[in-house]
């Protein structure tokens, strides 16, 4: 008699999957079916923790399936940061659960330190602080990390060894120690990017400075401080950084930077050029409900190619470059990308000019954008992103005037109005598009059963009225993006301007097709099963 087999869940499965592909050397398979299930499961945290910790060794004996779950973990963890940032109190009770139990299985004795930073780490991918509790477990088990290689005493010796084991490369460094000390307390972080500018090391400066992009104010204010203790001892290197950061940071927090370059200049110290470098190509997804927009930056590399990366939304979110790779695998990247996101191929002032916006957002809101960027600035030879808002009246005025007179007129502008909700060049893109709030989903869940187009007149007069300039501005960026299509392939990016130009102006949104379909979504995906 055979014995039965466990049943594999779904979590097991998109585990496997990504596994297989991290084993073949290529990027984990995020699709719209994995983020399907990152909605639909938000509890599964749990359970690709458990799964993660079942196969990491020493415990376990398959450590490429394991990291499969800790991929599928920071997606989870991920979403559900997305929905606590639109104000789901659920959400965020689930990660203030999943990280009590985190500690609760350390204190236990059931998961070791090892795998305490590997949670770390995917709180700090995506962008979830570590509970006090959680933090402060952390700093007492960072030692036993690895029990069979003590760390030394001496923390020069300690740097030079981080150093050693990144190849000497800043951003690995700083980006694994940002990583892997995310859960430690504010105080322990602050004092080893200290450590790192104090310790007379000159690659370890180099990895300082990168510290002023770290996603904790305090911690770059600390750096700043001690970077002005060792100005002199900069290279030109790392003043060409400080110049490219400087406007990258809050603006109280220039000052500090300024200080530090007038100290080295002083010392005689000067700016280094930018090492020789380009773009061949720029892609640039569509605007998804979130406002979400990614880019696939392809530069040259000798007989092969590197592949660098921004994603943006409401700010720099992420932003990365690879090693180079050959002409096969980068054209294999970008056709997988092309497969789960619609995509344009864009012009460099059109990249320059969302990255210049999303800056602006990122530093009015105190943040600092991530290191990436300033490696995918120097990939590409040299970037000056400075921040500046793109100003949507300014931005829709423009587009106004290339939209044909016909067009505006007032039959034909109702008609265009009234049928957007039927352009074909939006039909995959607007998938995305849906109000996800928690008053609306509480509206939907109270007009479940009830009749479907009221209950989108409804919303579209009442909560999603609220939301009238953020669909506006995703209109408006949708048009922008599809204009930078070739003109033959004559996408409907006028038609978008004018429904953008209709909610600027505060017309009635169920007179725009568009909106009503957006509502009708909205219905459709809160109403569904499954959801918190």
């Amino acid at each position: 008699m055979t014995r039965a087999q466990p049943k594999s869940s779904p979590t097991d499965d998109h585990a496997r999957q990504i596994a297989r592909a991290l084993s073949k050397g290529r990027p984990p398979p995020f699709s719209a079916d994995l983020d399907e299930y990152c909605v639909s499961s938000p509890r599964e945290i749990f359970a690709a923790f458990a799964g993660a910790a079942r196969h990491m060794p020493p415990a376990g004996k398959d450590e490429v399936l394991a990291i499969g779950y800790l991929f599928l973990l920071q997606r989870l963890l991920e979403h559900l940061r997305y929905r606590t940032d639109r104000g789901y109190a659920d959400a965020a009770k689930l990660i203030a659960d999943f990280q009590a139990d985190v500690l609760g299985r350390v204190e236990a004795g059931q998961i070791d330190a090892r795998m305490l930073a590997f949670v770390g780490g995917a709180l700090h991918q995506s962008k979830i602080p570590a509970s006090p509790e959680l933090a402060a477990a952390s700093a007492r088990h960072a030692i036993d990390v690895d029990e069979s290689r003590p760390l030394p005493a001496d923390v020069r010796a300690a740097l030079g060894g981080i150093i050693e084991a990144c190849g000497g490369d800043p951003f690995v460094v700083v980006g694994s120690l940002i990583e892997n000390s995310h859960a430690m307390p504010v105080e322990t972080r602050r004092s080893l990017a200290g450590a790192m500018a104090l310790a007379g090391i000159p690659e370890a400066r180099a990895a300082a400075v990168l510290f002023l992009l770290d996603p904790e104010s305090a911690i770059r204010r600390a750096v700043a401080g001690a970077l002005d203790q060792v100005a002199a001892s900069l290279t030109p290197t790392d003043v060409r950084r400080l110049i490219a950061m400087r406007n990258w940071r809050p603006e109280a927090e220039r000052a500090e930077v300024d200080a530090v370059i007038r100290k080295a200049r002083a010392a005689g110290i000067d700016c280094a050029q930018w090492e020789a470098g380009s773009i061949e190509a720029v892609v640039a997804t569509a605007i998804d409900g979130a406002a979400t927009q990614g880019f696939l930056l392809v530069s040259p590399a000798g007989r092969k190619k590197r592949i660098s990366s921004v994603l943006t939304k409401g700010g720099i979110a992420d932003a990365w470059s690879v090693e180079p790779e050959s002409r096969r695998r980068i054209e294999a990247t970008l056709a997988s990308a092309t497969m789960s996101a619609p995509t344009l191929t864009v012009s460099r002032p059109y990249l320059d000019r969302s990255v210049a916006h999303h800056l602006a957002l990122s530093t009015e809101k105190g943040d600092a954008p991530p290191l990436g960027l300033l490696q995918v600035a120097e990939t590409i030879g040299g970037a000056d992103w400075q921040p500046a808002r793109m100003v949507f009246n300014e931005a829709l005025a423009g587009l106004i005037a290339e939209v044909p007179k016909a067009m505006c007129e007032p039959a034909t502008l109702a008609s265009v109005l009234r049928m957007s909700d039927q352009l074909a060049d939006i039909e995959v893109i607007e998938e995305s598009w849906f109000e996800d709030d928690p008053q609306v989903a509480q509206a939907v869940k109270r007009g479940r059963g009830g009749n479907r187009e009221k209950l989108a007149s409804y919303l579209l007069q009442s909560l999603m009225a609220r939301s009238r300039d953020r669909w506006g501005e995703i209109v408006l960026r949708t048009a922008l993006w599809m204009r930078e299509a070739p003109l033959e392939a004559d996408l409907c990016w006028r038609e978008l301007v004018l429904v953008a130009k209709a909610l600027a102006d505060g017309r009635d949104m169920t007179e725009i097709g568009l909106m009503r379909d957006i509502a009708l979504r909205t219905i459709a995906a809160l109403g569904s099963a499954g959801r918190m």
